[in-house]
């Protein structure tokens, strides 16, 4: 098959959905289908990528952070077979609508929905008119609208719209390679590079732009400062962004400087190391911005335990005292004692490891969701309809 790709970010870039987009296209790809990947073009280096998949950069007519207006898109996708959108992705489902009428009206149409926008004020207010005028006229007009799971789905702003088109909706979780992420020793060089020797170490692994204001890594940071034995501990922070000086400053305000490292963006290769170095995982994120969590899939992999925030989607991927624990958002104290609790515990984070890395091989493996996905582009799977309440 012919498949396109249509998402708002793309590795390098480390985003959760354009970390999707990649996996998905990559294992379509060895499966034998032509593959071209469709993302906006945000910087005078970015160029076109042509190897056992294509990367097509679009130059944006108006581009505002991640939105991008890209109407060329419309005659682009002709000749598809499959056109797989992954929202969100602000500029480009108004071209994909005018696709599906004049370019593209044999193709099956993908709604891969990932989280909803969420904003505060004049955005917040922006995003609501959007979703209220556009989402559902989207979704109107595809084959399909994939969901990461029925918990996300009940709690998400679109359930309303699942309620009167339910017979589309499929679910189809997020992945990892477990062939890359898998649990090995602790990297000596890293432990003497770092000075990591009789330390506790704590990870988080994260974009830290401004569009992933919702990752809470200042909550972290003050969480750490108050763990009562925290001068055991080293809290790693892995990723880059503009926000990344702030929350260095943040650290060295707090007093952290000496038990904080910011290592920037480690590409797979170098990030299982880190994961593997961990002692525990956190991922506290404050909102619904964060849908799943693709990194708590890869620490748990890794045979990792996990702390993340109680929120839609999230808690679907922990499971409470199984392969980890969950607090509330933006809850300093209890996310300071939930790391305690896992740091002076050796025996209860090999259980919990052991836990996640069993469930990741059961249920997140993306040879399973790519094959599970590929049923799905062949209408191999029309009577299983997704009954949520």
């Amino acid at each position: 098959m012919k498949i396109a790709q249509v998402v708002h970010t793309f590795p390098p870039y480390r985003g959760g959905i354009g970390n999707v987009a990649y996996c998905l296209t990559d294992n379509l790809a060895k499966l034998g289908h032509e593959v071209t990947v469709f993302t906006p073009r945000y910087s005078k280096n970015d160029s076109d990528v042509n190897s056992y998949f294509r990367v097509k950069k679009l130059v944006p007519q108006l581009k505002y952070g991640l939105a991008a207006v890209v109407w060329q898109l419309s005659y682009q996708l002709r000749n598809f077979d499959v056109i797989h959108f992954h929202y969100p992705f602000l500029g480009a489902g108004f071209p994909i609508l005018l696709a599906r009428f004049i370019f593209a009206r044999k193709a099956k149409l993908i709604l891969h929905y990932h989280m909803d926008l969420v904003g505060k004020n004049v955005k917040g207010t922006i995003f609501s008119v959007y979703n209220w005028f556009h989402v559902e006229r989207l979704i109107k007009m595809v084959d399909t609208v994939l969901m990461t799971s029925t918990d996300y789905l009940k709690s998400s702003e679109i359930f309303p719209i699942y309620l009167r088109h339910a017979k589309k909706f499929r679910i189809l979780s997020n992945g990892v390679d477990i062939s890359t992420f898998y649990p090995q020793e602790k990297d000596q060089t890293l432990i003497f590079k770092y000075g990591l020797q009789n330390k506790k170490i704590i990870l988080f692994v994260g974009a830290l732009d401004s569009a992933h204001y919702f990752k809470g890594v200042n909550y972290l940071l003050k969480a750490f400062q108050t763990l009562k034995n925290g001068e055991n501990a080293v809290l790693f922070i892995v990723g880059e962004g503009n926000l990344r000086s702030t929350y260095q400053d943040m650290a060295d305000s707090f007093g952290l400087s000496d038990r904080v490292v910011f290592t920037g963006y480690l590409p797979d290769s170098e990030l299982v190391k880190y994961y593997n170095l961990c002692d525990i995982f956190v991922l506290p994120s404050i909102d619904k911005s964060e849908a799943f969590g693709m990194v708590l899939i890869e620490a748990m992999a890794c045979g990792k335990p996990v702390i993340a925030t109680d929120l839609a989607g999230v808690r679907e991927v922990v499971d409470l005292k199984i392969n980890g624990r969950l607090v509330k958002p933006k809850d300093v104290i209890k996310l300071a004692e939930q790391m305690e609790v896992l740091l002076n515990d050796e025996e209860l984070c090999k259980k919990y490891g052991e836990a996640g890395r069993a469930k990741v091989e059961r249920e997140y493996s993306w040879a399973t969701i790519t094959n599970k996905l590929e049923e799905i582009y062949q209408n191999k799977n029309n009577d299983e309809i997704l009954l949520v309440k």
